[in-house]
């Protein structure tokens, strides 16, 4: 079975991102559980964990890392700690994007971390990092500044993420808090090539065309939105497409149609609710658009997707979050888009 086990792994390794590449790596798992060491189970789950990410399934990483985490906790001394808790700072990446997780729960996991990267001698910078991410998504601003400002002065270590994606995420701190034009600094040194990694300039990209059009900078916006358009591809960049998707509703209906029909069953089959969220609510606004010219053309998944049904499903995730965070941001997210949007539409045609 062993022979088996590594060749299951072979030809995931070879596959693209997706069901199928999944599928083999359970398979692994299975055979790893019944037949092999408790050290292949590890790698096994450790591998999935990845996979999962990479494959746009998120969710399914949480159940593979958990086995993993309580492996580690038993026998630390059989397993390297750098490796689990960089795995870790993926899933403080995804837990608050359930709504069924409580508030409880997922600070747990935060401590939790906190309390690991003390015991094995890292810096506290990703937690800070991570916590930053967390307290956003809740629409805590006031703490999202407090953490900011600790992850910026906390020394970096090897857990830390590249500087690449943290200057990415410095000038997403910004645009959060609308202040554009210093987000846009802080992208300088990536969009000028100085920084860059495996998901950077990708990322950066998709970050940076709306703030763009907000700034009035339309053919810089455009530019760049056609350069990228090329440069992101598989079910991992969810959230980024609902931004291509809502910046070309605004500036190149054509190629948000070709976007939409691309990417809309990814959207659909998607089960992290808040990427789920996001995508959905940028086909809202994409709908608004092409259904405010009268277009004809029957699109991909029309008797689903409609605008009645966009309205209730993304209203209910809102819904689900707030609940959770114990406040209405998230809802008043989508009034905020849908004007930042219409501004910008009727801002760019008047310009065009």
């Amino acid at each position: 079975m062993k022979q088996r086990y590594d060749e299951l792994n072979r030809q995931a390794w070879g596959m693209p991102d997706g069901k199928g590449k999944l599928a083999l790596l359970e398979e692994a798992i299975r055979i790893a559980d019944v037949y092999l060491t408790k050290d292949d189970a590890y790698e096994a789950r450790m591998t999935y964990s990845s996979a999962a990410l990479e494959s746009g399934f998120p969710e399914r990483l949480l159940v593979s890392f958990a086995w993993c985490l309580a492996r580690f906790e038993q026998h630390p001394e059989e397993h390297s700690s750098f490796t689990i808790l960089w795995h870790y700072k993926w899933v403080l990446h995804q837990v608050w994007r359930l709504p069924q997780l409580s508030l409880k729960q997922i600070d747990g996991l935060f401590d939790d971390f906190k309390a690991k990267c003390q015991q094995y001698g890292f810096s506290l910078r990703p937690y800070y990092q991570q916590m930053l991410s967390y307290k956003q998504a809740q629409g805590n601003m006031e703490e999202a500044v407090h953490y900011y400002k600790l992850w910026k002065k906390t020394p970096r270590d090897g857990l830390s993420d590249c500087r690449a994606c943290e200057q990415n995420q410095f000038g997403e701190y910004y645009f959060k808090r609308n202040q554009f034009k210093r987000g846009m600094g802080a992208m300088k040194p990536i969009l000028e090539g100085k920084l860059q990694c495996r998901s950077v300039p990708q990322n950066t990209y998709s970050q940076i065309i709306l703030p763009l059009l907000q700034l009035g900078e339309y053919e810089e916006a455009v530019r760049i939105a056609r350069k990228a358009f090329r440069k992101i591809e598989g079910p991992s960049y969810l959230y980024e497409y609902g931004i291509f998707l809502a910046f070309f509703a605004v500036t190149d209906m054509e190629k948000a149609v070709k976007l939409y029909e691309r990417t809309i069953r990814l959207g659909l089959a998607c089960r992290m609710p808040w990427d789920r969220f996001h995508y959905l609510l940028a086909v809202k606004l994409f709908l608004g658009e092409w259904n405010r010219t009268k277009r004809r053309r029957k699109l991909a998944e029309s008797e689903r997707v409609t605008p009645e049904w966009l309205d209730r499903e993304v209203r209910s995730i809102a819904a689900a979050f707030d609940e959770r965070n114990g406040n209405a941001y998230v809802t008043e997210w989508i009034g905020q888009q849908q004007r930042v949007m219409t501004k910008l539409a009727a801002a760019y045609r008047k310009e065009a």
